[in-house]
């Protein structure tokens, strides 16, 4: 019962954190509201990825069983008080200030403690910090609708005033039912966690950057490869992006459960020959079919899901438990930097080639190198049961 009461407010703790993912419904609005172009409309978003991995590693390197319920009330205020001051936002900078820099730092701190109090409670928690993460893949398919919603009936500010209240009334009681008091936390270092070295490190944080590139560069494409590029009907591509979600969502359990039972090395490799399948259909079909443009898409934010969920679980095989929140919050630095990249590479890729099997053609051969890295890593991939 205990276990189930914690995966669900973990759950629904991260779905309302991942309004964050629903800006492409704020976009329309805000350039409409300030008078800004589509480069411009995006900054906030941008700068939010940003703050919120940058906010992780800083997280992470004093997060502990004693202060994780503080950190969380923290991250939760300051994501409350991030929607209040978007609402009184009067220029594109002041917006970037509350939703970029305030909810961007708070998302990273409230974040990673659902992760960290199921990682330490749990020997097996890959599936269950995939169950957890779902919630945050998953949220635009109910914040997205939500938003547009609220838009519609009361405006741009008021919209961001009511998430600010929504967020102190869910949030804050939620926070009070993760349970921390039994966790007994045990410094763990095999052999084997010694002897990853800062090289290996280094490896494997490549191996997330690249992942999370390729991820978040096709998420932020899907729609307008979809619409301006192949055409395809407005509505259609909008219903897809909610299926998207879902794949997002799906994935971060499935291959939580993958790592548990098969390894890391077996997981990211599995994942990075869906992400070659699906930048080939994409690459052959170049938009001709809608239903195979759906299937490529999907297999990008399905493993963009994955390497999400891989990613928490991978610290834990290759450090243990006792350093898995600092090496955790410098890891997902990758992330943070992975949509700065992403979002600058494709803009780039698209605007100099125009056409889309150039970019198809660079992903692929992108996930050529993660395939290499983990090879590298092979021999470094042990079991969670074997870990702890």
């Amino acid at each position: 019962m205990k276990t189930m009461v914690l995966l669900l407010s973990s759950f629904i703790i991260m779905m309302l954190l991942g309004t964050v993912y629903a800006w492409s419904v704020f976009r329309v609005e805000v350039e409409f509201v300030y008078g800004t172009t589509a480069l411009q409309s995006g900054l906030p978003y941008m700068t939010s990825l940003f703050f919120y991995a940058f906010s992780m590693m800083l997280t992470g390197r004093f997060l502990t069983v004693k202060n994780a319920r503080t950190v969380m009330l923290s991250g939760v205020m300051l994501v409350s008080l991030g929607w209040y001051m978007a609402s009184r936002s009067y220029d594109l900078l002041s917006l970037t200030l509350s939703y970029g820099v305030l909810i961007g730092v708070g998302v990273g701190m409230a974040y990673g403690v659902p992760v960290f109090i199921v990682n330490q409670r749990y020997q097996k928690s890959g599936l269950y910090t995939g169950i957890i993460l779902s919630g945050f893949g998953a949220s635009p398919l109910v914040t997205a609708p939500l938003v547009h919603h609220l838009i519609s009936l009361y405006g741009l500010s008021q919209t961001f005033f009511l998430l600010g209240a929504l967020s102190i009334l869910i949030l804050v009681p939620l926070t009070f039912v993760l349970s921390v008091k039994d966790i007994q936390l045990k410094r763990i270092e095999t052999s084997d966690t010694v002897a990853f070295s800062s090289k290996k490190f280094f490896m494997l944080y490549l191996l997330f950057l690249i992942a999370t590139t390729i991820g978040l560069m096709m998420i932020g494409l899907s729609y307008r490869i979809g619409v301006l590029n192949y055409g395809f009907n407005v509505r259609h591509v909008a219903l897809s992006l909610s299926f998207f979600a879902v794949l997002n969502g799906i994935s971060r359990p499935l291959f939580g459960w993958i790592v548990d039972r098969k390894g890391f090395v077996y997981s990211a490799t599995l994942s990075s020959f869906l992400i070659l399948f699906g930048s080939l259909l994409a690459l052959i079909n170049q938009g001709n079919n809608l239903v195979v443009f759906i299937i490529s898409m999907g297999l990008f934010w399905f493993n963009l899901g994955a390497w999400l969920s891989m990613l928490p679980i991978s610290i834990k095989c290759y450090f243990g438990t006792y350093l898995y929140a600092k090496r955790y919050g410098l890891m997902f630095t990758s992330y943070g930097f992975g949509a700065i990249v992403g979002t600058l590479l494709s803009g780039l890729i698209l605007d100099i080639f125009v056409e889309t099997w150039v970019l198809y053609t660079i992903v692929f051969a992108i996930v050529l190198i993660i395939l290499w890295l983990v090879v590298k890593l092979r021999r470094f991939d042990f079991k969670l049961k074997d870990q702890l």
